[in-house]
């Protein structure tokens, strides 16, 4: 799917988790509370132990350092764990690799619009104390060219990234080190640019991103410490603007006859300079602290388990030189229940909690926002509660469902809206021509509506259905900006044979909504954007377990929707290429 830097995906997806099928030989689930953990079999170290790596890692452009929790399980619901990945989708995709176990990977993909996508992924036990050590090196660009575009709307991101880890019988570390570079342009320009004769040439609408990071974790399987997480980040910009953010998150737990007591806490700190906002050159600075902790009782048996807690958060904070203090309380109450077993199972809770807005996020949403000004201020975003009710299981065995609603406050959400254009400014920057995104924050009450269906005909065929509705309820301004009231995705995954293979998903997404830029009352109507939908299809053949060859089409409707206010993403593209598993 096509959703500009979201999309030009590719299909050797089916590499990263066929690597789990190694750990389910190293895990043993035992009564859930325990969770002790016995290694059964030499450990082997893979991608997704080394870098928790996106289950589908070519579908979507998200970080490959995000850790994933991995959850054991009581009648399929989650509950803490303390061990390795389970194996995910790619597994799904790729079931010819789970036969053909390879640690490593190189794959290389070209198509229209001068798309160029590749990735190397290397993983090695080193000695024979279950140590490992490996790299992950990612990029995607295009050259761009869409139609009736006047600016340069060409794009690169990369990632680089090192890991060097330990996995043993009563626990595991892990450190990791990486940096990010990308390239994006200001491209949207408004729509009266085209036809008042404006002269282009004035504009550079070119922005450049980068990051250094560095993390590390220590699990423990025995005693109350449980975990611990640590990361720092420095993000900058083209424009000078500079963030540090730093998060440290411990977690404990003290194992009790017939439940358990888990305290979890984070400390949360963002130093952010936007250096210079383009009209007065002031240097925008934010400071924000969260101190978390969340202390919680889990009582469970063979047929229910419920968490009961509380949360709560002291922000610590300033904005401009302004102090922002508050404390966020909330509640932190899960509970499952197993109707009829293996068939039907409720569940249902009240959550809450606070999101460090940081810039770096921010950029990796929409890097079209603008690198400082009065539209950009950052603040945390607070879920006072979060109610979700739902039942999950099976209708027939191979045939599970999901359904889920929830009600969900939130302060001072945090949604993109266009910058204005302003002829009277002097001296403009690239981002200042109406083609750059700030911030507008609400109070905000969303009621949801979720539902999805999996189709698993063994090995032949997966189909998957979803289907989600919002109903939104803002405080301020008349509508919510940037966010669809619905999405629907249909996926079918169909092997031909043990080479042959097809994979088609269509995506919907419902009326989203952009400020209208006037701040009077009553308020105008808002700017409709429109719904839009995306169609993908890859074929894919592998003519050894080492080769897979691809060719995967997006947006093969040739949709030029907006995927935000004034960016047209690109039209129908063509993608073709191959991926080889190796081993040194």
């Amino acid at each position: 799917m096509k959703k500009y830097l979201f999309s030009i995906t590719i299909v050797a997806v089916f590499f990263a988790n066929q690597a789990n099928a190694q750990d389910d030989k190293n895990k043993k689930n035992n009564t859930v509370g325990t969770e002790v953990v016995n290694v059964t079999s030499e450990y082997q170290a893979t991608l997704n132990d080394a870098f928790k790596i996106n289950d589908n890692p070519l579908i979507e452009d998200e970080d490959i350092n995000q850790k994933k929790d991995v959850k054991y399980t009581i009648f399929s619901v989650p509950v803490a764990s303390t061990f390795s990945p389970a194996k995910g989708e790619a597994a799904k995709v790729d079931n010819d690799s789970l036969a053909n176990f390879y640690n490593n990977y190189a794959l290389f993909g070209y198509g229209n619009f001068n798309t160029i996508r590749g990735e190397l992924g290397i993983v090695e036990k080193i000695g024979s104390n279950n140590m490992y050590a490996g790299g992950f090196l990612k990029h995607i660009s295009s050259g761009g060219g869409i139609d009736g575009v006047e600016l340069d709307d060409s794009f690169s991101k990369s990632n680089l990234d090192f890991t060097l880890g330990q996995r043993n019988e009563n626990s595991q570390w892990n450190t990791q080190f990486g940096a990010m570079t990308s390239k994006y342009n200001w491209y949207g320009t408004p729509a009266d640019f085209y036809v008042s004769n404006f002269n282009f040439d004035l504009v550079d609408p070119l922005q450049k991103y980068n990051d250094v990071h560095i993390g590390g974790s220590y699990e423990s399987y025995i005693g109350a410490f449980e975990k611990a997480d640590v990361s720092y980040k420095y993000f900058w910009d083209d424009y000078d603007s500079k963030e540090s953010r730093f998060i440290f998150a411990p977690k404990f737990n003290i194992e009790l006859p017939n439940n358990t007591v888990h305290v979890n806490l984070e400390a949360d700190y963002l130093n952010m300079h936007f250096s210079n906002n383009g009209i007065d050159n002031a240097i925008d600075k934010y400071n924000y602290l969260n101190l978390s902790v969340n202390p919680s009782i889990k009582f469970f048996d063979a047929n229910y388990s419920v968490e009961v807690g509380a949360g709560l958060t002291y922000i610590l904070g300033k904005e401009r030189g302004i102090e922002d203090n508050s404390l966020v309380v909330y509640p932190m109450v899960k509970a499952n229940f197993n109707l009829v077993p293996n068939i039907v199972q409720a569940y249902f809770g009240a959550v809450g909690g606070v999101k460090q807005n940081s810039y770096a996020d921010l950029a990796e949403e929409n890097p079209f926002i603008a690198p400082g000004g009065s539209t950009m201020a950052l603040k945390p975003t607070k879920t006072n509660y979060d109610f979700y009710a739902g039942l999950k299981g099976k209708l027939y065995h191979n045939l599970s469902y999901n359904v889920r609603a929830n009600y969900k406050v939130e302060d001072d959400k945090a949604m993109f809206t266009i910058n204005p254009y302003d002829i009277n400014l002097q001296n403009k920057q690239g981002y200042q021509y109406g083609n750059s995104f700030g911030l507008i924050y609400d109070k905000v009450n969303t009621l949801s509506l979720f539902g999805e269906l999996n189709f698993d005909f063994s090995d032949k065929a997966k189909i998957a259905l979803s289907g989600e509705y919002n109903n939104y309820s803002a405080e301020y301004y008349n509508n919510v900006f940037h966010l669809p009231q619905g999405k629907v995705n249909v996926n079918v995954l169909y092997n031909f044979t043990k080479q042959w293979f097809a994979d088609a998903n269509l995506g919907f997404v419902g009326q989203r909504y952009e400020f209208s830029g006037v701040n009077t009352f009553p308020r105008p109507d808002d700017i409709k954007l429109g719904d839009y939908y995306d169609l993908n299809l890859t074929v894919g053949f592998r003519p050894t377990a080492q080769w897979t060859v691809f060719v995967k089409g997006m947006n093969l409707a040739n949709e030029n929707y907006f995927r935000f206010n004034q960016y047209q993403v690109q039209g129908l593209q063509v993608l073709g290429g191959a991926m080889y598993k190796f081993d040194f």
